[in-house]
């Protein structure tokens, strides 16, 4: 009976690689999120150019999906695009962002406080809420390989 403290240094052991494993993992999606552009929010390198924007087509925000009808100066071209917004009036101006790569096709803006990310905590925030998932994964994982506990009753 003595010397026994409830666990062998061979299950010690294996309880720390299963932790290891358990932070390495977790450091490793948040370095592969923390290092991939566009995966927490940023714009992931594409380049909008800001223009001004006139509504030419508003819509009630009654319509679930409403694209109003603008138009924007692209590269000295008037252009009609479309934008994923609604309850605007008609000639209200406003910035939107255009993709650099317009083309000729058809083109959507977005609305520039939409598109900026201006917000310096944001990806901060992200990365601090994956890694409490991440350590909420590994202690699940953990609680899962261990067990049920049993514990004697008593009567």
């Amino acid at each position: 009976m003595s010397g026994q403290s409830g666990t062998s240094p061979e299950r010690a052991s294996a309880r720390w690689r299963e932790f290891a494993v358990a932070a390495l993992a977790g450091v490793l999606v948040v370095l592969a999120a923390w290092l991939t552009p566009g995966v927490l929010g940023a714009n992931g390198g594409t380049d909008d150019v800001v223009a001004r924007a006139t509504v030419t087509k508003p819509l009630p925000c009654t319509n679930t999906g409403a694209r109003e009808g603008v138009r924007v100066e692209v590269d000295g071209q008037r252009r009609d695009a479309t934008l994923s917004a609604c309850g605007h009036s008609e000639g209200e101006q406003f910035d939107v962002a255009v993709p650099s790569n317009a083309g000729s096709g058809p083109l959507e803006v977005r609305i520039v406080a939409a598109a900026r990310d201006d917000n310096s905590l944001l990806q901060p925030v992200a990365l601090a809420l994956l890694a409490l998932s991440c350590l909420a994964g590994g202690t699940y994982a953990h609680l899962y390989l261990r067990g049920p506990r049993r514990r004697p009753v008593l009567i």
